[in-house]
């Protein structure tokens, strides 16, 4: 929301009223005012007890250790200038490339919660634009707040695109006309809960995003949490509907870290299971307005060596009858039924901050300098 200046209203300093009528929430702000309808439905997804028969999984690998590097000019002695050059890493019949090199940020710098950027986490691709959630630290992402940015990668130059910056000595390189015409293939969302950021999907008329917390409360890693899906329209990045769900097992629950979205009916969420040393994939369908858990499978393996702990998923992505998984440099293929099919590994010292699929199509997003990688298995 803005003020009548142009100016985006801190949606925390209190300014902005809510009132329940029924199953009517009202916001006002000063003479602005939207409705928004709620709908009740009963949880689907109560008391269930699934019978899975797990598929044998791979041993358990190291991730790559030095995997929180950055790229070559991503420091103050290089004013963290851009990238010149291009990666190219390949693995197991993957070379994974740089599709483009992304702006440090998109706002001005030091503006607090206004910021967009330099923190980029999840990643989504369709029709050539690729979805990234953006947050102003890496605290703010743990705060679950931010943006998402979108980028025309088929109308960008993949080392230009960095020039759209805040910075003169940035984006004076950049004539006027170069400059209106790449602010028109880059779209940013307005400041909205994202969640950790990482669970991403994109369709042709749909954004959709997990908001889920990397860090529950009390450090739990388990229990009845609920979690919302945003649907988000494309042509203004604003939220169309939001739903709550909550996936209920005898006396557990299963909260989503990662989760993956194929077309509009469709999300994969992913649990580790570390009491069983197994990964269960839960698919959920959109049915009467209520997101169902319609399969369950399991792979039997932790997948990646557990370094206390630290070795979360960094990417999850499904297209057709294929998963990936990302850990740090890792990434592992496997079928939707849970059938581990491979293992790749890329070793770019820089951490995996989302993945997206389309057929034999994979893109990986990298962090500082957020950088999106393409390439074809």
């Amino acid at each position: 929301m803005n003020d009548a200046h142009g100016t985006m209203v801190d949606p925390a300093n209190g300014a902005v009223k809510a009132s329940l009528s029924g199953d009517k929430l009202n916001f006002t702000y000063g003479k602005a005012k939207t409705t928004v309808e709620l709908v009740k439905t009963a949880n689907p997804n109560r008391n269930l007890k699934p019978a899975v028969s797990a598929k044998k999984g791979p041993k358990e690998v190291a991730s790559t250790r030095k995997h929180s590097g950055s790229s070559k000019n991503w420091n103050a002695v290089h004013r963290y200038g851009t990238e010149t050059s291009s990666n190219r890493w390949t693995s197991g019949g993957l070379t994974l490339a740089t599709q483009l090199w992304e702006p440090r940020n998109l706002s001005l710098e030091t503006n607090d919660w206004q910021q967009v950027g330099p923190v980029m986490e999840g990643l989504a691709v369709n029709g050539g634009w690729a979805y990234s959630s953006w947050y102003r630290s890496a605290a703010a992402s743990d705060q679950l707040k931010g943006n998402i940015v979108a980028f025309n990668m088929k109308k960008l130059n993949k080392y230009q695109a960095q020039y759209l910056s805040p910075r003169s000595y940035l984006y004076k390189k950049l004539s006027f006309g170069k400059f209106k015409s790449y602010s028109q293939n880059v779209k940013v969302s307005p400041y909205l809960r994202l969640g950790h950021g990482q669970s991403l999907g994109a369709s042709s008329k749909y954004i959709y995003v997990l908001a889920n917390e990397n860090k529950l409360p009390g450090g739990a890693s388990n229990g009845f949490y609920s979690e919302e899906i945003l649907q988000l329209k494309k042509s203004g990045l604003t939220i169309n509907k939001v739903w709550s769900i909550r996936v209920d097992v005898g006396s557990s629950g299963r909260y989503f870290y990662n989760a993956a979205f194929a077309g509009d009916n469709t999300m994969y969420g992913v649990f580790h299971n570390a009491a069983f040393g197994r990964y269960e994939f839960w698919r959920l369908n959109l049915v009467n307005n209520r997101w169902q858990v319609s399969q369950v499978t399991v792979t039997q393996s932790h997948f990646v060596k557990q370094q206390a702990g630290s070795s979360p998923v960094q990417g999850f992505s499904v297209s057709g009858s294929n998963m990936y998984l990302a850990f740090n440099n890792l990434i592992l293929k496997l079928q939707t039924d849970g059938t581990y099919q491979k293992t790749w590994k890329h070793v770019s010292n820089r951490e995996i901050e989302g993945l997206a699929s389309d057929g034999s199509q994979l893109y990986a997003q990298l962090a500082q300098r957020g950088e999106i990688l393409s390439g074809r298995w």
